[in-house]
């Protein structure tokens, strides 16, 4: 495994691992509609100002953006509005949801087999997969869940279009608008520049109930929140992606309880049971498995890369 590559893996485990204890923070002034919009806003100025020092553009075709939106919808829009329209859904078992949420790395693994894409996933990484996620059932035993209820039914919907929105930022990455591709850190701005509007809209649901308050320290998990966590790094996770495709960068998400886990036991002083200790290094290992270096390129990815302009590799692409 590359060092970069490590890097941003790292990154991304460790902020959104970690967004827990800062959310915790936030919602001491304000409350979910509130947050969404702050910390959209946050990102989406802090990601603009780095596009302008970075000489990029915002795309202009209309058929990017249509495509961008539908990303954004997907990923942002799509669960929340499943929430509201179902009355269970918010009170779901919380190891449920936590299952469902790990669960998108093999949601994209069987897309692409309904795609006829298995070429895009590496038997090793599928295996590495299933065990991390196997790992991550024995982390939570969510085993007295109901899981034939609505609330599982919008938890498993939710899953199923995060992991279509990766494929969709993999495929995206790999065309070519106006003769070079789109770069992570673009996609990444203007996730967050779409993301403003999905979060405007849904202020009124909540989001004028009480007056926010701003502390200190408020303001500055919003800025971890916003700059990092919805910012730089989802450019790192949209890096992931284009350099090693949806399936493999997926992987990612089984790292985030571990990192979950390992801080509620620094910061909370959580207690680890043998199950729990279990679960962690059973992902581990599916992630080693999955990052192991491979001998050959898939198919798939060679392509996508030889599309790659020099402009998308250039160091302003550095979500």
């Amino acid at each position: 495994m590359r060092f970069d590559s490590a890097a941003r893996f790292a990154a991304v485990a460790l902020m959104w691992g970690s967004s827990y204890f800062w959310i915790k923070i936030v919602f001491g002034g304000l409350n979910s509609a509130q947050f969404s919009f702050f910390r959209i806003l946050v990102g989406a100025v802090a990601m603009l100002g780095i596009l302008a020092l970075g000489r990029e553009r915002l795309p202009r075709g209309a058929g990017v953006w249509a495509r961008l939106v539908l990303i954004a919808f997907l990923a942002n829009a799509l669960p929340v509005l499943l929430v509201e329209l179902v009355d269970d859904a918010v009170g779901a078992d919380a190891d449920m949801v936590s299952v469902f949420n790990a669960s998108v790395p093999l949601c994209v693994v069987l897309l692409c087999l309904a795609a006829r894409r298995a070429d895009r996933v590496p038997a090793r990484v599928a295996a590495g997969l299933v065990v991390g996620f196997a790992g991550v059932l024995v982390l939570y035993a969510p085993w007295g869940a109901e899981w034939l209820s609505a609330g599982a039914a919008v938890n498993a919907a939710a899953a199923i279009a995060y992991a279509w929105s990766m494929l969709l930022m993999e495929k995206l990455m790999g065309a070519e608008e106006g003769g070079r591709a789109m770069t992570p850190l673009v996609l990444a701005t203007t996730q967050a520049v779409i993301g403003v509007g999905w979060a405007g809209i849904n202020m009124p649901n909540g989001g004028f109930d009480s007056t926010p308050h701003f502390s200190a320290s408020i303001i500055g998990a919003l800025l971890v929140l916003g700059v990092l966590n919805t910012g730089l790094v989802y450019m790192c996770f949209a890096w992931l992606i284009r350099e090693e495709g949806a399936a493999k960068a997926s992987g990612v998400l089984y790292a985030v309880p571990v990192v979950l886990t390992l801080g509620m036991v620094l910061l909370e002083d959580y207690v680890l049971g043998t199950r729990e200790i279990l679960g962690m290094a059973v992902i581990v290992a599916g992630l080693i498995l999955t990052r192991l270096p491979q001998r050959t390129a898939p198919a798939g990815r060679t392509r996508s890369a030889d599309r790659a302009t020099p402009a998308a590799k250039s160091p302003a692409a550095v979500r």
